[in-house]
């Protein structure tokens, strides 16, 4: 089922869900990916396969890369003799 009536914040044109949900959704598969996100939105009474939520993460965008300004020396005491 697609909203008929645009009701601003609560729905968007051509979406199955609200942005509210969609948001919950987009976090439960951040957080526990397929098959646990499944069985998390379970308990939480929405029904999305594992599927689903992998789908639904994977058109969550990345956040950007942020390049530091400054490199300490320390920073590359990781690396040993190189």
């Amino acid at each position: 089922m697609t909203f008929a009536e645009q009701v601003p914040g609560l729905t968007v044109r051509y979406q199955r869900r609200t942005p509210r949900l969609q948001g919950l959704v987009e976090d439960v598969g951040v957080v526990l990916a397929g098959r646990g996100g499944s069985r998390m939105l379970r308990i939480l009474n929405i029904r999305l396969s594992r599927v689903a939520v992998l789908s639904q993460l994977m058109r969550v965008s990345l956040p950007p890369l942020v390049t530091p300004k400054v490199l300490g020396v320390d920073d590359f005491a990781l690396y040993g003799d190189t």
